[in-house]
């Protein structure tokens, strides 16, 4: 894992995108007369994901659509080394945004791993996205998770939360099958599809960007390439009781049902799972900046579509989607009840 952040990677075709969508509608780049300019730094993901896409959209919003609020966006490794760099470096939490979501921070509050020990909580500003994943075969014989004992499943690296330890849990928990009946590989989500195409295990990790206020569903780029293999693809349902099963046992997931049609040939609604991806903050974050970013981000929820497919699953009813209020930061709080997205 890096443990370094670079401030320089973006792309023409990213900057672009963001002058076409950006440039109809302005609050204007000056500084309002009565407020002095505020920075406040986000750190999301690797390069090239749609959470780092969806950060440097951020950024560009703030200096089009705020008179004063600045959001200053940089790539990192992941969502666990964002939580820890909160933890190593406490002055960042006034001033710091973060990528995260319910899983991972869940993991990281109850020191699970992949977490070495108990993290302060974090707070929602908003979601962008729900993750939602599933398993995937090519054996026509295996027709649930319960048939996958004695097999071999490739699943994303051990540090991912939604693409390893939540269908490792899954597996375990929901399905109760024990840990010396299942050959988990930890090999990521591109060399999962590969490993599966090529017949080295039995089934392997998929999924794509879920909205479930809309029932849109996004695939992830490795399970569009899997999927136009040309080969004949069985799509296994976790099943709402393993789900719930899961959850009981601290895993933060919400259950979500795919509709009938949604993937190829799969005719009938499918019951799987999903997490969050967030931008969440410190407690000690301020809150009129929490406010000021969520405020943001709410009235200009159209602009994220209009640079990235996972921007068009973004909704404001979507934002504190599965959040207990308690766990929303108040500034966030506040500007949701505001705008009659939270009573």
């Amino acid at each position: 894992m890096k443990h370094s952040i670079s401030h320089s990677r973006r792309t023409a075709t990213i900057g672009l995108a963001f002058a076409a969508a950006l440039a109809a509608g302005s609050a204007g780049n000056a500084v309002a007369a009565d407020h002095p300019p505020v920075t406040v730094s986000l750190i999301s993901a690797p390069f090239g994901t749609g959470s780092y896409v969806l950060g440097s959209a951020l950024e560009e919003i703030s200096k089009k659509h705020h008179p004063w609020l600045r959001v200053s966006h940089a790539e990192s490794p992941g969502f666990v080394f964002n939580i820890k760099k909160l933890d190593r470096e406490p002055e960042l939490k006034k001033t710091m945004i973060v990528g995260s979501g319910a899983g991972v921070a869940g993991l990281a509050a109850a020191g699970e791993k992949p977490f070495d020990k108990k993290y302060p909580p974090l707070k929602l500003l908003a979601n962008y996205n729900l993750t939602a994943v599933w398993l995937a075969t090519l054996n026509p014989d295996i027709k649930s998770i319960k048939d996958l004992a004695g097999k071999k499943i490739a699943l994303g690296r051990a540090p991912q939360i939604n693409w390893a330890v939540q269908p490792e849990w899954t597996i375990r928990y929901g399905w109760g099958i024990p840990a010396d009946q299942v050959k988990v590989q930890y090999v990521g989500t591109k060399e999962a599809v590969d490993a599966l195409l090529d017949g080295t295990v039995d089934a392997a990790v998929v999924g794509g960007y879920f909205d479930p206020l809309t029932n849109k569903l996004e695939l992830s780029p490795q399970t569009v390439e899997f999927l136009a293999s040309g080969r004949k693809v069985y799509h296994l349902a976790w099943g709402a009781d393993a789900v719930k099963k899961t959850i009981a046992k601290g895993m933060n997931m919400v259950p979500v049902t795919i509709p009938a049609n949604t993937l190829p040939g799969v005719s009938a609604p499918m019951e799987i799972f999903a997490d969050t991806a967030a931008w969440m903050v410190a407690p000690e974050f301020p809150d009129d900046l929490a406010y000021e970013t969520t405020k943001l981000i709410i009235k200009n929820i159209k602009a994220f579509a209009e640079v990235h497919a996972l921007g068009k699953l973004m909704s404001t009813a979507a934002m504190p989607y599965g959040a207990d209020p308690k766990d929303i930061h108040p500034g966030a709080l506040r500007a949701y009840r505001e705008a009659g997205i939270i009573k």
